[in-house]
């Protein structure tokens, strides 16, 4: 029997602000299913596979800057979140599983659906509870107060995911016609925003080559208009820190030059996509860096043993003024971006068909303000490379750098957003997470642009496998699929590109409004790949040296 404290499930999520709820299909979820498919105030999202629906959760809140709830049944349901959760975790975006389970005494007893799920996501969560089964309005409370609990933690900082494992036992159907009444309860919510900024002492006298890098970071307007006033630091600019300003280009010029080794770094922020930034910057230490996180999370990225300061960066830049710079630092900077800005200019005037020059070609028509998806492998490398246009805000799962759930976090992202969104993904990632699309909702403002190059790419392009001889069956994958039958099984626009012109004629209507999602998919030959790729790299290094 669905007790009225469980129905009110949905209603105490709603006052904690909890807008969406995406759900998968089950029976000892019932009571949960029930509970959020009749409050009218959570918009519920039906996804069938688990692994899919948590990405797509992900996209949503990610979209929505709010948390999302995840529920599914007993059983194996729950394991198909976790990569889901630690992307979130690693991400700090904050969902909320609900799985509901077997009664505790019917565990580890051969029953069927029957796991040990209590603590099965307890590496990747901020914190996992179990619910009790309610015989007892002491119990009820007790549901209560701990779903309560769960829903803050989620919101406190840094915000992440949260585990709550819901027992049921049997009936947990109500009886034909029943009715229910949700409960408005008198809770607390965390206020998630909420800062309580320390103070640095530092005499900045000190330091006279003075570097700003932001890791991954949202689109944030009030760190731009402080940015703006420090014209004579260099700030890192890629697209996953969402600025718009800044020394763009940094992972194809960076090397040993000690001329920009700085006397001071200053970051904030998530991960930084640049492997070779970072390992400069771990074979070129500061005299000091400072970190600033507002949740205070201990990360030691560079081996710099950085300062960890409980604030925002802008909070400090705002109140803090550099008065003895070194001005050679800045034009050093801009020195090495410019010679990569001509490089790049003039190989690609030259440039035969590749995955390289197709990635150019995109990224310099992707329209403003619309969401850029890079999913991981090349893609966002490529992004990386060349930069994005004015006003495109770009997401990546760079969290776990998985390529699981790329597809599917883009698709919850255009579920809830009023602009475009756009997927540049790999073949692999596109086939993988195929998934994404199984579902009964209208994606109109989705565009997915598959680069296939008949396998993992990425492998011809770093140091170790290329020279293999298991490269192509044990790196690469090679295969001959497409994504042209996806596209037909789920009624979405399928277009197909094989070379620049054909590229450029497809590009040109691409983007145009349309009555479902479309996939542009971009052959090449992965080969070709290689040596233009290998080519464009020995060509910039060469240009920076001069």
């Amino acid at each position: 029997m669905l007790h009225p404290t469980v129905f009110n499930t949905a209603q105490i999520c709603s006052q904690l602000g909890v807008k969406h709820a995406v759900m998968s299909p089950g029976s000892r979820n019932a009571p949960l299913t029930i509970s959020f498919a009749r409050h009218q105030e959570i918009q519920k999202w039906i996804i069938p596979d688990e692994r899919s629906a948590g990405f797509v959760a992900l996209g949503i809140a990610q979209e929505s800057k709010s948390p999302v709830v995840l529920c599914c049944t007993s059983g194996t349901a729950l394991l198909n979140y976790a990569p889901a959760i630690a992307e979130a975790y690693y991400r700090e975006i904050p969902l909320i599983v609900l799985s509901a389970d077997r009664p505790p005494e019917l565990i580890d007893q051969r029953d069927g659906q029957t796991i040990r799920q209590f603590g099965a996501l307890s590496n990747h969560v901020k914190k996992s509870i179990q619910l009790p089964i309610i015989d007892s309005e002491q119990n009820s409370t007790l549901y209560s107060n701990l779903l309560v609990e769960a829903l803050n933690e989620s919101l406190l900082l840094p915000a992440g995911p949260v585990h709550v494992n819901i027992p049921f036992a049997e009936p947990f159907y109500p009886e034909e016609n029943s009715s229910f009444t949700y409960k408005k309860l008198a809770l607390t919510k965390v206020e998630s925003a909420s800062i309580e900024h320390e103070e640095v002492a530092i005499d900045l006298k000190e330091y006279r080559k003075v570097l700003i890098l932001i890791g991954q970071n949202p689109n944030d307007q009030q760190l731009e208009e402080v940015l703006k006033k420090f014209s004579s630091i260099p700030i890192v600019k890629f697209p996953l820190n969402n600025l718009s300003k800044g020394i763009d280009h940094v992972d194809l010029f960076i090397d040993e030059q000690q001329d920009l080794r700085p006397d001071l770094l200053i970051t904030s922020g998530l991960s930084v996509l640049s492997k070779k930034l970072k390992l400069f910057l771990r074979a070129n230490k500061p005299q000091k860096h400072l970190h600033f996180d507002p949740a205070g999370v201990p990360v030691d990225t560079f081996a710099t043993s950085p300062e960890v300061i409980r604030s925002s960066v802008d909070h400090f830049l705002k109140n803090h003024e550099f008065t003895n710079l070194d001005s050679g630092f800045i034009d050093a900077w801009k020195s090495y971006e410019q010679k990569t800005k001509h490089a790049l200019a003039e190989f690609q005037s030259q440039s035969e068909f590749s995955e390289t020059g197709v990635a150019k070609m995109i990224l310099d028509v992707v329209p403003k303000n619309s969401n850029l998806h890079l999913s991981n492998s090349m893609p966002v490398r490529y992004a990386d490379m060349f930069g994005v246009g004015e006003a495109v805000e770009c997401f990546s799962n760079r969290g776990t750098s998985g390529i699981d759930g790329c597809t599917s976090t883009a698709v919850g992202s255009s579920l809830i957003s009023d602009k475009l969104n756009i997927l540049i993904t790999g073949d692999l990632a596109f086939l993988y997470d195929r998934n994404a699309f199984f579902h009964n909702y209208h994606t109109p403002n989705l565009r997915v642009i598959v680069l296939n190059n008949q396998g993992g790419g990425i492998f011809r392009l770093i140091p170790g496998p290329s020279k293999l001889p298991e490269l192509e069956e044990y790196f690469e994958t090679r295969h001959n699929r497409t994504a042209e039958y996806i596209c037909a099984e789920n009624s979405l626009l399928y277009f197909r590109s094989e070379d620049f012109s054909n590229l450029e004629n497809d590009l040109s209507t691409f983007f145009l409004p349309a009555s479902s999602a479309k996939v542009l998919e971009v052959f090449s030959n992965p080969e070709t790949n290689q040596r233009v790729y290998k080519d464009l790299k020995k060509y910039i290094n060469e240009r920076i040296k001069d």
